[in-house]
């Protein structure tokens, strides 16, 4: 397994978030659901960044 995601998963991971917590009726779920997978998003970019910034070094 790839510890690195793909650049499109990243951007993938946070549309869905958004539908997500955009969808109707909202419930509080919906927007912790969305919390996490926002959060998740981040840490993919940042792993992302991360690796091509040790590529270079």
């Amino acid at each position: 397994m790839k510890r690195i995601p793909s650049p499109l998963q990243v951007v993938l991971f946070f549309v869905m978030a958004v539908i997500f917590a955009t969808w109707q009726p909202f419930v509080w779920w919906r927007g912790l659901g969305a919390a996490v997978m926002l959060a998740g998003g981040i840490y993919g970019w940042w792993l992302l960044r991360r690796s091509k910034r040790k590529q270079v070094n």
